[in-house]
């Protein structure tokens, strides 16, 4: 293809190239697919079910692009973001456009609105395709991750509580499971030991739901619970995670969840149901809420608040400041990737 041919290059096609290019970074981006209100230049599909619509031109012809998007905007209301993307001009005579869109650090972008709103000011961003999709990929955080972490704890929050109600109601079964909670958190509280101990079970249930999403070895959380065993319905959820751990791993996440359901499958079986399904409808509630350390964010939520432990847990800012003030006069010219260095040293987390 010769200068002169690549000077009329059309936008579409380096959409295209740049919709390939977000796929190579683990983005699901389609290009120039026509849908009931349009065709938007790129359709980008998150994770979290949220969608992002790209509107894109040379950045000699961006006195166009603001109407563009507010139209997108106007059409697609429900959608996470729509965001303006700028192309060098200076790319339009190469020869070889895909590698140097790839290659490009001077691509500029910016949200134009969410949810159907116009942002009050244009935050324009500059760098390359890759930094692009680290954007993208952020976006929820960005721009409503406060609030959906806050949303979801307050799901968990809710089915934690009625599984530790229902465990309560039975006193010896409630005992056992409290002692376990109290054997490695030192939490002699039971109420606050019975609600660590749901959102134990909500983690294994969570990650179990996850888990069965890409492997088709793992069953259904659904399956597992109501299906196997009508006399023993946690028996399911219990070889499911006894399988997980003996042919996957990830034991940390199942072994203790494990003690917890062998214990509380001596209780009547209505009780199995009672204690499950608050938390079986809180994982279906926040299923979407993942990547982005979302879950992590959702479970120090929970673990920061005293009303949830009866206890207060190092907060993430403490955390940060006390790791930089470790390292703060660490003596020059330490090499952190010389593996025989850090494998010398001794290191104590006295609140662990």
């Amino acid at each position: 293809m010769t200068a002169a041919q690549t000077e009329n290059i059309r936008e579409e096609a380096v959409n295209t190239l740049l919709a390939q290019l977000l796929r190579d970074y683990g983005l699901t981006a389609r290009a120039e697919r026509r849908g009931r209100a349009g065709v938007p230049d790129i359709l980008v599909e998150l994770k979290t079910g949220d969608t992002i619509l790209l509107e894109c031109k040379w950045d000699d012809a961006a006195g166009l692009l603001p109407s563009q998007l507010t139209e997108r905007l106007a059409a697609y209301p429900d959608t996470l973001a729509v965001a303006g993307v700028l192309y060098p001009a200076r790319l339009k005579p190469v020869e070889d456009i895909q590698a140097a869109i790839g290659a490009a650090e001077d691509l500029r972008w910016w949200v134009h609105g969410t949810r159907g709103a116009e942002y009050p000011e244009r935050r324009i961003r500059a760098g390359s395709a890759a930094g692009l999709a680290d954007q993208l990929r952020a976006l929820p955080l960005e721009l409503e991750g406060v609030d959906r972490v806050v949303a979801a704890a307050g799901i968990v929050g809710y089915g934690v509580e009625q599984a530790a109600r229902q465990i309560a109601t039975h006193a010896r079964i409630a005992r056992l499971i409290a002692d376990i909670i109290a054997e490695t958190d030192r939490e002699n509280d039971r109420n606050a030991a019975l609600r660590i101990a749901g959102l134990v079970l909500f983690n294994g249930l969570a990650f179990h739901d996850r888990l069965a999403a890409v492997n088709p070895d793992v069953p259904a959380v659904t399956e597992a619970f109501r299906h196997q065993n009508a006399h023993n319905p946690l028996s399911g959820l219990r070889d499911a995670w006894s399988n997980i751990c003996e042919s996957i791993d990830y034991v940390p996440v199942f072994q203790m969840a494990i003690d917890i359901l062998e214990n509380l499958s001596h209780a009547p079986q209505e009780l199995h149901t009672a204690a499950i399904n608050p938390l079986i409808d809180a994982m279906e509630g926040t299923r979407q809420l993942e990547g982005h350390d979302l879950s992590g964010r959702l479970f120090h939520t929970l673990l920061s608040d005293a009303k949830f432990t009866g206890a207060y847990y190092t907060s993430v800012p403490a955390a940060t400041m006390l790791a930089r003030l470790v390292f703060h006069n660490w003596p020059p010219g330490v090499n952190w990737k010389d593996h025989e260095f850090p494998a010398s040293l001794n290191v104590a987390d006295l609140a662990c």
